[in-house]
């Protein structure tokens, strides 16, 4: 057999080595190579089958650190410095109603009464490496909440914490590589520890994991605590007994909200408002910071609402009172109205009622009076014109039978170009100018004289003249209609469907769209002749959510139809509207 040269052992000796070394630096100690006291250690069966359960490391020849709740596995872990509180979530040792750091000491004891020179390991590791010793500031935590919430009146406490990325992402891989299966993550087990240390000092305050009435969150780079405080909600109805308020705060138009000279530093273009009549009583009673309204609806600036009112819920955001009487609340608002408004049945309320408020489509019940005025043919023809029903009704999107979309829907189209102008109401005969006639021929001048019945002798002067003097013709109008047919006309309205465009009076700030209402019912219709001569009738009807009244009674040129105006072929001019009642609850 022939010898090898030294060459080619060497390539041996190097190819050797590769399997030598193949699996070091995996740890920068020896599970097998521990101090005689070790050795001494009685080791049973099944402490032996737990050290080394893993066949991948008697394959590969690799010393792996076997996870907790292995006793080699709790060695590893008080050996790198873990503290009690992270020893007892990460051991997968703990017992019922025994506290994370009870656990942790228990293991760190068990550990330490086997391997005694592990006894200083937390000084000699004084930074936890799962935690960096964040467990150990949790009753400090639990100080500073209880010192930011004690201003607060509140029953619902949640907790949460606020860790960076990185850190979470490392203790994440640590945690699944030497703790046990099933462990709380770092930021779940903060929260748990801090919670201990609060349980013991609040009282009448739960806490809570959803629908919180305060969300203490902790910032644990600056031991600081940020309050999230929820709002509280309050229910009631509202009558609006006097005419020229809005619904909700209105901003100055001309600094926007600012502060000016024309509103008078108040940043409102009115100084009352629905809203501020209700919320700002309501400011000084729950010390909150500001109040949003939520209506069901809401009727024009000029419009009363009677009846058993509007219901509404008002949002007192940032509180630090809760619990106030609200029955004492009604009568504070109520007085300081001094008849403006008038509220009932005020309670307290939640945010989902917010949502079954906005979204009820309750009917109405209005009181309108208007007075009738002759119609001319060119009006009438407006107001009768065809209407684009192309356009798609709101209210019909994503309804029964049709796939709904994936996008959120919302009130109105942002493809419309609010920027077109709308049509005119009265399309008036216009002569022509005298610019025009001047460039005309004597001829056509005298055709044009014979055509509009004039003299056609004179100079060319003399016959522009004598166009221009006379003006567009006169209008043609309407008989008016007699009362008995207005009367039946009115009652024939009940279970009209309306096709109703978007009135020019709120086209600047809702979508185009044609809109699909329905008259219910009509009653009370009455008829007063006044002084001069002119008919005013009043009568109530009852309609779907949304319809637009106003229109529905004169037409708004040709945008609602059909209208009471087209129906009796005259002109009606609204004088006041009242919503006599909201059939909601």
């Amino acid at each position: 057999m022939a010898e090898k040269t030294p060459s080619e052992n060497d390539d041996a000796d190097e190819d050797w080595m590769k399997y030598a070394n193949a699996g070091f630096g995996e740890t920068d100690y020896s599970l097998w190579d521990e101090e005689s006291a070790d050795l001494e250690q009685p080791v049973n069966d099944d402490e032996w089958d737990q050290d080394f359960e893993s066949p991948d490391q008697l394959s590969t020849h690799m010393e792996e650190i076997p996870r907790a709740p292995s006793p080699a596995g709790h060695k590893h872990l008080v050996r790198i410095g873990t503290c009690d509180h992270c020893l007892g979530r990460l051991g997968g040792k703990k017992r019922f109603e025994q506290s994370i750091e009870e656990s942790g000491v228990e293991i760190r004891a068990v550990v330490t009464e086997r391997d005694s020179h592990l006894s200083n390991a937390r000084i000699d590791e004084p930074l936890c490496p799962f935690c960096e010793n964040l467990y150990e500031e949790s009753a400090l935590l639990a100080d500073i909440i209880f010192d930011s919430i004690s201003p607060y009146e509140l029953s619902r406490l949640q907790l949460g914490a606020r860790i960076p990325k990185d850190q979470m992402e490392e203790e994440e891989e640590m945690r699944k590589r030497y703790g046990a299966g099933g462990s709380d993550p770092l930021k779940s087990g903060l929260v748990k520890a801090i919670a201990h240390h609060l349980n013991t000092r609040l009282e009448g305050i739960t806490l809570v994991n959803d629908k919180p009435q305060v969300l203490a969150l902790i910032d644990v780079l600056t031991l600081t605590v940020e309050l999230d405080i929820r709002a509280h909600y309050l229910y009631g109805r509202y009558l609006k007994l006097e005419r020229g308020i809005p619904q909700t705060r209105w901003p100055c138009r001309a600094c926007k909200g600012r502060g000016c000279q024309r509103c008078e530093q108040t940043g409102l273009q009115y100084k009352k408002s629905v809203q501020d009549l209700i919320g700002n009583p309501l400011l000084e009673l729950f010390d909150a910071k500001e109040h949003a309204f939520h209506g069901m609806g809401r009727e024009d600036i000029d419009v009363r609402c009677m009846g058993r009112g509007r219901p509404f819920v008002i949002e007192m955001k940032e509180p630090k009172i809760r619990s106030v009487d609200t029955v004492k609340a009604m009568n504070i608002i109520n007085e300081a109205a001094e008849g403006s408004i008038q509220i009932t049945g005020l309670r307290d309320s939640n945010r989902s009622e917010v949502v079954r408020v906005k979204d009820t489509p309750a009917e109405k019940s209005y009181t309108i009076r208007f007075r009738i005025l002759p119609l001319s043919e060119a009006e009438m023809s407006v107001l009768t014109a065809p209407v684009d029903l192309t356009h798609v009704d709101v209210q019909e999107r994503g309804g029964k039978g049709k796939k709904k979309s994936s996008k959120r829907k919302r009130r109105g189209d942002r493809k419309n170009d609010h920027k077109k102008p709308l049509p005119s109401v009265i399309d008036v005969p216009v002569g022509p100018d005298e610019a025009t006639l001047t460039a005309m021929k004597k001829l056509e001048l005298v055709a044009l004289a014979e055509e509009m019945n004039l003299k056609k002798s004179g100079t060319k002067p003399q016959i522009i003249e004598r166009i221009l003097s006379t003006g567009p013709p006169a209008p043609t109008y309407l008989d008016l209609p007699e009362n008995e047919e207005i009367l039946e006309t009115i009652k024939a309205l009940s279970g009209v469907k309306l096709a109703q465009r978007t009135p020019e009076r709120v086209a600047h700030r809702r979508a185009d769209l044609i809109r699909r209402r329905t008259v219910y019912e009509t009653s009370n219709p009455r008829i007063e002749t006044m002084e001069d001569g002119v008919r005013e009738v009043e009568f109530t009807l009852r309609c779907e959510s949304g319809t637009y009244v106003k229109e529905t009674v004169h037409g708004d040129g040709g945008r609602t139809q059909p209208s009471l105006s087209t129906l009796i072929k005259a002109k009606c001019e609204v004088l006041w509207l009242d919503v006599g009642d909201i059939h909601a609850d």
